[in-house]
């Protein structure tokens, strides 16, 4: 039998030897049913545990999606509405001094309130990272940290995107204070439950207990090579509403299944179809995007991506990290979780929903293009009687260009001007340089051979 996703999974292993990721798990639904689910490489390197679909993976900022439920869960019930000031609940700045801040601008990061990090500290601190030290322990200390520079806020709500987890946090505090329970138990009471994600945890304990659970690699370098260092994991209260859930990818097929359904999950209607439609409705402008337009909606990001639109969401937790994505039209979901971060499971998704959609994910993933066009023109370049030495490498993410001319020695970064016609400009300072940089390939073996800059030509070695 034919393995429809066999492409996929090399791209996934090619990435977890490349980017050295201990273990990645993907689930995927379709209609009625998961479709492909399966786990790669270790949730333990130490122990040689395998990962799993019901591995437990930290999907960080996902954890949005599930407070703008609970959220329109209480607009439902007349508790709340989107329209009320924060002011209303939360009387400490910046919503007691602006008070325009509306619940909505709050889902969609649309405050004007630029990020402070309060609730990152405790993730810096469990990773040993102690360079910034600041109160931030208490909820008084949380309020303070967030509430202090009225001077940064310079925008109104609506008119500048700024992604914020405290705001989120904020909503959680909202949360608490309508419904008379922590986060926590309400997320579980109205979400976690009702759809059968009986071990999505928020805290360490219940974390620690589970026998499938990831343990959690930090990337870390050791002489100029980026490797995964075993690492505790972050919980803390102040990141729960912004980030702190663990769970399966299996089980979050669960919570596609809902979103997929209008809301309903085996004849449960958790959430109106109206509700599910507010959430995903646009607020505001977003670079967190991949097609020309992308908007953020209410603990989404809407896309236009594909042909059919495309609703997404990642997460990151150092240690572990996740991307979500659907396709509501076609009634498709795909995640993806793994327990090093490294920035590839939004790649994997966008592959995944390519092959789904019979696109190929080869172009439609420009990451996945770039990467095989980085590998063809890397390498060390001669022009002619070897006189001069050009060399086209990678600095971490940023491509640049060693050349040497009459003129001497000079290295650059590139920019891709071209793609299709591998043209590249080269980036400095003023006075603009003016000179691309082109690659030819051979027209009987369609292999880069030669690269020109300038007046000279370099031919690959």
């Amino acid at each position: 039998m034919i393995n429809k996703f066999e492409p996929l999974e090399k791209i996934i292993r090619k990435y977890m030897r490349k980017c050295k990721i201990p273990g990645l798990a993907i689930s995927m639904f379709q209609g009625d049913r998961i479709i492909y689910s399966k786990g790669f490489g270790a949730r333990d390197l130490e122990k040689f545990l395998p990962m799993t679909p019901q591995t437990l993976i930290g999907i960080g900022s996902i954890t949005k999606s599930f407070t703008a439920s609970a959220i329109m869960k209480l607009v439902e019930q007349g508790k709340i509405s989107l329209e009320d000031s924060g002011s209303k609940y939360l009387n400490f700045a910046p919503f007691s001094t602006h008070p325009d801040i509306k619940i909505k601008h709050m889902l969609s990061h649309s405050t004007g309130v630029p990020a402070a990090d309060t609730g990152l500290f405790s993730m810096f601190y469990t990773f040993g990272d102690y360079r910034k030290i600041y109160p931030a322990t208490t909820r008084e200390d949380f309020e303070a940290h967030l509430g202090e520079p009225e001077d940064f806020i310079i925008f109104k709500p609506g008119e500048k995107f700024y992604y914020n987890n405290d705001i989120f946090t904020c909503l959680g505090f909202i949360i608490e204070q309508i419904s008379g329970l922590s986060y926590t138990e309400y997320i579980h009471n109205e979400l976690l439950n009702p759809l059968k994600m009986k071990r999505a945890v928020f805290s360490k304990e219940k974390f620690e207990k589970d026998n499938d659970k990831m343990t959690g690699y930090l990337p870390h370098k050791e002489e100029d090579v980026m490797v995964p260092k075993k690492n505790d994991v972050p919980f803390y209260e102040y990141l729960n509403a912004g980030g702190g859930l663990y769970v399966s990818m299996e089980e979050m097929m669960n919570y596609a299944q809902f979103l997929l359904q209008h809301g309903n999950y085996h004849g449960h209607q958790l959430l109106t179809p109206h509700s599910i439609e507010e959430l995903w409705s646009p607020m505001i402008n977003s670079p967190y995007g991949y097609g020309e337009n992308p908007k953020y909606c209410l603990g989404w990001v809407k896309d236009d991506y594909f042909p059919q639109t495309f609703m997404h969401h990642g997460g990151g937790l150092g240690t572990s990290c996740a991307f979500f994505g659907l396709i509501p039209d076609l009634k498709i979901g795909v995640i993806v979780g793994q327990n090093s971060c490294t920035g590839n499971s939004s790649v994997i998704v966008r592959a995944a929903l390519s092959i789904l959609l019979n696109i190929d994910h080869m172009t439609q993933v420009k990451e996945l293009e770039m990467e095989r066009i980085i590998e063809e023109i890397s390498g060390n370049y001669k022009s002619s009687h070897d006189l001069y030495n050009l060399k086209i490498h990678l600095k971490g993410t940023i491509l640049y260009a060693d050349i040497e001319i009459d003129d001497g020695a000079m290295s650059f970064p590139l920019m891709v001007k071209d793609l299709d016609n591998l043209e590249f400009t080269i980036c400095s300072t003023l006075p603009e340089i003016k000179q691309g940089i082109k690659f030819l390939k051979n027209s009987e073996s369609n292999k880069i051979e030669f690269v020109t800059y300038d007046r000279y030509l370099y031919r690959k070695k």
